[in-house]
């Protein structure tokens, strides 16, 4: 975000600097959304706060899709009614502290009303649709205009957007197509995002080339709830998306999440095996490995067509890894069903998953079924789940040993008092290594790392080679 200066005057009011603290929940989509609210913000003289007690506004960003997403988030929204019960003047302004809550997302969009009825402390809510209105809603609460919600829909055909980023790393999110129309049994996204709707390729190359040319992005992840139906309303596809990313100068790497299994098209599989700044990764949430089971989702897809999906994408480029999600004890799962999955871990051999107990969405088809499964079975086939995928993870990142891979250089920690870099492979691997010198600065960096030890859940690695912040 940029400086404040002394006082920005926005319509009828005078905007002192303020602090803003946002607190985000869930998927990429969310994290992309906060980028363009605290972008907005910075014109009304707003900057970013990782300390909630300095706050002058305080936004949640929340997520429905997850059950502790959802836990959290209004465990924290009840840890603000301190905030607001704080007097105290503002040294930097001059002014009575006078603190403004706000929550945004997917929570927000189906319970908007409900949240600014039952939370005194909630100024005001606003849903999915209306991000980039947030001046227009904090204007409001500045005004006097408090215990609002703005959940409408954009009901335009076409949808057009220019990226925000705030920070300066090299990494960017893109939205390219948002909302989804697959309506799975289980999942609220299609209520809190809406309908599909795609963003036209030459806007988008258009925006990704900007982001490389005047923000040093290097690496770009394409987002949608449903990424790989991109293009289906406009005549465009996503595998002819990603070839013309591919001509961008300056953009080294290229990702896209959420793929459903059903939309995997032969373009993209193509554009796998042709395109060179394609990451060796790909996200394909599985949920299940039982056809009755995906049947109850409604996932429009059989195992047997999601294994040969696999084959396609490990054949156009066998360096792929392949990551999954996984949903234990759906409703009235049995326990051959529960085997079934299992099984397919072992089939798939899939890198790492993402696994969860069922938790029901209100307002979603599986939320009435009449469910014969416990927490206790759940969390037992949970752990299952967890401990097969384990072991095979333990067994592919062994394969990993004195290979050499490039990472993009992410963060700086200690481990055991030990200093250490973190970055992740073009396959979506965290690998931590130790600095050549103390006084080495790795920072965003593009380096060539060897694996020397892994585990299920860690490597780590030796520098080979630094190739600093532009690598060849």
């Amino acid at each position: 975000m940029t400086s404040p200066t002394p006082t920005v005057k926005v319509g009828d009011l005078e905007f002192p600097p303020r602090k803003v603290w946002m607190k985000t929940y869930g998927c990429q989509m969310n994290y992309h959304d906060t980028e363009r609210i605290l972008s907005h913000l910075s014109g009304m003289n707003f900057t970013a706060t990782d300390e909630k007690s300095e706050a002058d506004l305080v936004i949640f960003n929340t997520c429905a899709v997850r059950d502790l997403a959802n836990q959290k988030f209004y465990s924290h929204l009840g840890e603000t009614k301190k905030l607001k019960e704080n007097k105290d003047i503002d040294p930097e302004t001059g002014l009575k502290k006078n603190v403004i809550v706000a929550a945004g997302g997917c929570i927000a969009q189906t319970e908007g009303k409900d949240l600014i009825q039952k939370y005194k402390q909630l100024d005001f809510a606003f849903g999915t649709d209306v991000v980039d209105n947030i001046g227009e809603m904090v204007y409001r609460a500045y005004s006097g205009d408090k215990k609002f919600a703005v959940t409408s829909w954009d009901r335009s055909e076409n949808y057009s957007i220019e990226t925000k980023i705030t920070h300066g790393s090299p990494m960017a999110f893109v939205n390219i197509i948002k909302g989804c129309d697959k309506f799975c049994s289980y999942c609220i996204v299609p209520f809190t995002r809406g309908r599909e709707k795609s963003r036209r390729l030459e806007e988008v190359v258009k925006d990704v080339s900007r982001l490389v040319e005047h923000s040093g992005v290097k690496e770009v992840m394409l987002l949608g709830q449903n990424v790989n139906s991109y293009g289906k309303d406009n005549g465009e596809s996503l595998g002819q998306l990603i070839m013309e990313l591919e001509k961008i100068p300056g953009l080294v790497r290229l990702r896209y999440t959420t793929s459903h299994p059903y939309d995997v098209t032969d373009d993209l599989v193509e554009a796998h095996a042709n395109s060179k700044k394609l990451a060796n990764h790909l996200h394909l949430p599985v949920q299940s490995g039982s056809n009755t089971v995906l049947q109850r989702m409604l996932r429009e897809y059989t195992v047997e067509h999601y294994l040969s999906l696999l084959a396609k994408m490990r054949k156009a480029n066998p360096e792929m890894i392949i990551s999954s999600d996984i949903i234990a004890g759906f409703p009235n799962e049995t326990e051959e069903e529960h085997q079934a999955t299992l099984k397919l871990l072992d089939d798939a051999q899939f890198d790492f998953i993402y696994s969860y107990a069922f938790s029901p969405r209100k307002g979603t088809k599986a939320a009435k079924l009449n469910d014969v499964l416990d927490d206790d079975i759940r969390g037992r086939r949970l752990r299952e789940i967890q401990d097969r995928q384990l072991k095979i993870q333990e067994k592919i990142r062994q394969g990993m040993i004195g290979k050499t891979y490039r990472v993009l250089v992410e963060e700086k920690g200690l481990n055991k008092g030990i200093t250490k870099w973190t970055g992740r492979t073009s396959c979506y691997r965290l690998v931590h290594f130790e600095p050549e010198t103390p006084e080495s600065d790795y920072q965003w960096h593009w380096v060539d790392v060897e694996i020397t030890s892994a585990t299920a859940l860690s490597t780590q690695g030796k520098v080979v080679k630094d190739h600093g912040k532009n690598p060849a």
